[in-house]
């Protein structure tokens, strides 16, 4: 015990030393830490957030931009109204100031009439869109040494008779420049400057007699500043809020797609339908990337089990050929000689399983085709009535050999006696829209079992549905048991099966059986289990795909007596007093 203690901790120190166990940890299970499953977040829903993110920073940067611009661009429109104002009121105070009429108090009070007002101030500031009953502008007129000569502000504001000639806008229009000043009024804390741009005015010789300045607040402007603000925050919320629904669209379908293509990719194995996107030509490449890479592995694995089922099925009769070829060969060595009866059992057996080869290896290439993922169908209208009278036909020489009755035809329960000048609207009634090559080899195959398993009687009848055609071939033959019912449809699963030619030599007393080159007479029994046949056990199968493919099915059951419904009017046999097998075929309508 101790010895085995040591090596599980030497083992276990081991590991713990084993870069490759560190790296591949087996059976142990991680746990995700709290922190990542915390932010273990869809990616989806961090590409919708990292464009919230930049469009709220983008946002912000723009407003701010925006609206910095708006602001100087205000102060330039004023300052640019300003001067034309300026220059208006030069030329109109010349006269005036050049005869002293502009010291006269009644002409003083005519201007008072157009620049006094409600003060300028920013409680007194009207709204946008609102009429204005005031005029913002203030006006005043300085002779050429400074001195206030006239005053638009109403007392006790007014300044006439001080000294303006320091002021920047009244020094440098007195000395011929660009004149303007920007100053703070009433101790305004929010845009309280007030704007002023001067301009000479010159007597008749051009010399410079005076100067009048105009002034207007910026606070004046504010209304239309804070209006346009708010329309640009408004517009950029809005437009941030629109691109959010759209990246969250964006996301979800993204997210939407990825999960149809992970769902696509789970359900390989179901043969799910490939999802096709209409906005997504990666995503549609990486769908059929995906399944182009399906089919390749599924083709691998396809011939891989074909070739595997094909050696194993094709043993048995190559088993047969050869124990016959050697008992054929060894006739007549060792004192051993077989008779006329055993000699035609080998060359017939021989025969028979050259044929079953034959069958089997046809059978697999067609099972081939229909199982290939690129398998398509040529539809075109087929009548089922002419259809299965030809078949009938074909088959004329194995109903003869099996002894059996002749095959009718029931439409609806009703026994078609004249199968020839059908009536057009018989024929559109049970025509359906199929490819016809693979529709005469699933009846064929249906039928060569009908006829193999029968004791006496086949019968095929036709039962037309609003969307549907239904054919229902029976054989009454022995019922099979519960268990072939359920794999009838499984590949390679078949039935051992003592043909109805061969029971007809039953009255015989003499079976051969084969045993290590040689043969005995066994008298007194009947015909043996080495004449027993067995299919390849591929025609259901065809069957079943083929109809699957035509958007159709096919069942198999045992029919017993009293519930049969095929037709009447059998002369050895009442409807409700038949058991046997039925195959039933149900295909869309075209």
């Amino acid at each position: 015990m101790n010895h085995n203690a040591n090596n599980a901790e030497s083992d276990t120190h081991n590991d713990q030393n084993n870069w490759y166990a560190k790296l591949h940890p087996i059976g142990t299970v991680q746990q995700t830490p709290k922190r990542k499953r915390l932010l273990n977040l869809s990616i989806f829903f961090r590409i919708w957030l990292a464009v919230a993110l930049v469009l709220i920073i983008c946002g912000i940067v723009v407003f701010t931009q925006l609206f910095g611009y708006v602001k100087p661009t205000a102060q330039q429109v004023i300052e640019d109204t300003l001067l034309d104002t300026s220059k208006l009121l030069a030329a109109s105070l010349q006269v005036p100031l050049a005869t002293g009429e502009l010291y006269d108090e009644a002409y003083q009070a005519q201007l008072d009439t157009a620049f006094v007002g409600i003060p300028a101030t920013n409680e007194h500031l009207g709204a946008v869109n609102q009429t204005k009953s005031y005029s913002s502008f203030r006006v005043y007129v300085t002779d050429s040494s400074g001195r206030v000569i006239y005053d638009s502000l109403p007392q006790p504001d007014n300044n006439e008779g001080q000294n303006y000639g320091r002021w920047n806008d009244v020094y440098l229009t007195l000395r011929g420049q660009y004149g303007a000043r920007s100053t703070l009024r009433d101790n305004q804390q929010r845009d309280g400057s007030v704007m002023y741009v001067a301009q000479p005015i010159k007597n008749m010789s051009g010399e410079i007699i005076g100067v009048v300045s105009v002034g207007k607040p910026v606070a004046s402007v504010l209304p239309y500043l804070d209006d346009t603000r708010n329309r640009m925050l408004i517009t950029v919320l809005f437009i941030s809020t629109a691109a959010l629904i759209l990246a969250g669209l964006i996301a979800w379908w993204l997210k939407q797609s990825i999960t149809l293509v992970t769902q696509y990719t789970s359900s390989l194995a179901e043969d799910t339908k490939k999802p096709y996107f209409y906005l997504g030509h990666e995503l549609n490449s990486l769908t059929d990337t995906i399944e182009t890479m399906k089919h390749r592995l599924e083709n691998r694995a396809y011939v891989t089990d074909y070739v595997h089922t094909l050696t194993h099925e094709l043993k048995s009769p190559l088993t047969a050929i050869r124990a016959s070829s050697e008992l054929l060969e060894d006739d007549g060595l060792d004192g051993h000689m077989l008779d006329q009866d055993d000699r035609q059992m080998l060359i017939e057996t021989v025969g028979e399983q050259s044929v079953k080869m034959q069958q089997l290896i046809d059978r697999l290439l067609l099972l081939a085709k229909v199982e290939q993922p690129t398998f398509k169908l040529s539809r075109q209208l087929t009548p089922l009535l002419p259809l299965l009278q030809t078949l009938i036909k074909d088959n004329t020489a194995k109903q003869q050999q099996q002894n059996l009755q002749p095959i009718d035809i029931y439409i609806d329960d009703q026994h078609m006696t004249n199968t020839t000048n059908l009536p057009a609207e018989l024929l559109a009634s049970t025509s359906v829209f199929a490819d016809q090559f693979w529709l005469v080899q699933v009846l064929q195959n249906v039928l060569d079992n009908a006829i193999h398993f029968a004791d006496n009687t086949v019968d095929i009848s036709l039962h037309s549905t609003a969307r549907t055609v239904i054919i229902d071939i029976f054989n009454d033959g022995k019922l099979l048991p519960d268990y072939a019912i359920e794999k009838a449809f499984e590949r390679y699963f078949s039935l051992s099966h003592q043909s109805h030619s061969v029971q007809q030599v039953k009255n015989q007393n003499t079976t051969y059986t084969l045993d290590t080159g040689s043969a005995h007479h066994k008298a007194g029994s009947k015909q043996s289990d080495s004449i027993l046949k067995k299919g390849t056990g591929l025609g259901l199968t065809l069957v079943k795909q083929v109809i699957e493919h035509h958007g159709g099915q096919v069942t198999i059951d045992n029919i017993h007596a009293n519930d049969n419904e095929i037709g009447t009017d059998k002369t050895d046999t009442g409807k409700n007093q038949r058991s046997g097998v039925m195959v039933s075929i149900t295909l869309p309508l075209a």
